[in-house]
């Protein structure tokens, strides 16, 4: 009896589609745009869509700067226009234009990592012969998908800390936005997570758009997406991509081996940036190389479990080689 291989196009056949949402504020959005041309071959994108909506001048300056940087950027201007749901339109128009296309979304307020590209690519590679997983992702630890595929992580890297992760919906939680924060920039959480011998996918049934690559399968099912408000139709693409998987019981692949980050949700932004101010993120984002965030982790042999101690005294369970 015949073998059946599964058929997986080669991640240099990859050129995907960026669309970036430039919404943000103008200073998470020139963090994005540093983050993103140092760590990223830009001429892997066969075209980068920056959706501007209802912005200031400063938010045009900067797209338009790094538009004449980069030969393959489009930028989309909304209308000001209040009845209108914001980027709509122009996403609807490039989705449309791109059904044979892999496109992968970043939000403003994003700020990716070494190689994050190479394993976002290889995760939708790995599964796109999966009808029922229509999204890949990094890990965001700001993020409802990235705390919980953090959880078990935490619990034994802090567990005397267990309250500063366990709180509410985390749109709202500004307590967990400080505290990931400060052990993201001060204790070499993205080190510590990304050394350790983990899967290479965690799957869920979330939503997980903040950094995310997708294709038809998802695209047919979500979008064209709603102008104007209709009652019960959701307004926000995240909120549409998350109906939709919950209705048809599809999963997402969340990488265990990429770290990328978002600063904020709009609710809890103003107390962070009381607290871990963008200039920390900035400081960070300086430091990284190819290690911590997105190398490859190193394969170990599984042993005796032992405990290391982090510098803010938490501990992180390891295994011996």
């Amino acid at each position: 009896m015949g073998k059946i291989s599964v058929l997986r196009p080669r991640p240099a056949d990859i050129h995907p589609l960026l669309v970036l949402d430039a919404s943000h504020r103008v200073d998470c959005l020139i963090l994005c745009l540093k983050c993103l041309e140092r760590f990223t071959d830009i001429t892997r994108f066969k075209r980068i869509h920056v959706l501007m909506q209802a912005g200031s001048e400063e938010h045009r300056v900067v797209a338009s700067r790094f538009a004449a940087r980069n030969r393959n950027v489009v930028v989309h201007q909304d209308p000001a226009d209040e009845t209108v749901l914001q980027g709509h339109a122009a996403l609807n128009g490039i989705i449309a234009e791109s059904r044979r296309e892999v496109v992968v979304r970043v939000d403003a307020d994003v700020f990716v990592t070494p190689r994050w590209l190479d394993h976002l690519v290889e995760a939708y590679r790995h599964h796109a012969h999966l009808d029922d997983l229509v999204l890949a992702a990094p890990l965001v630890p700001v993020s409802a998908a990235g705390r919980r595929v953090l959880g078990r992580f935490l619990r034994a890297a802090y567990p005397s800390e267990r309250h500063m992760f366990s709180g509410p919906s985390l749109e709202h939680d500004w307590v967990y936005h400080r505290w990931i924060w400060e052990k993201i920039v001060r204790d070499e959480l993205a080190k510590a997570w990304l050394s350790q011998s983990g899967p290479p996918y965690h799957y869920l049934d979330e939503a997980a758009t903040h950094c995310a690559i997708f294709d038809r399968r998802l695209m047919d099912r979500v979008f064209p997406l709603p102008v104007t408000p209709v009652q019960g139709l959701p307004e926000r693409e995240d909120e549409a991509v998350a109906r939709a998987i919950e209705a048809g019981g599809l999963r997402v692949a969340v990488s265990g081996r990429s770290m990328v980050h978002h600063y904020s949700f709009p609710d809890c932004e103003d107390y962070l940036r009381g607290h871990v101010p963008l200039e920390a993120v900035w400081r960070y984002t300086e430091g990284l190389r190819d290690d911590p965030a997105g190398q490859e982790p190193q394969r170990v042999v599984p042993g005796r479990p032992a405990l290391r101690l982090l510098a803010s005294g938490g501990l992180h369970r390891v295994i011996r080689a």
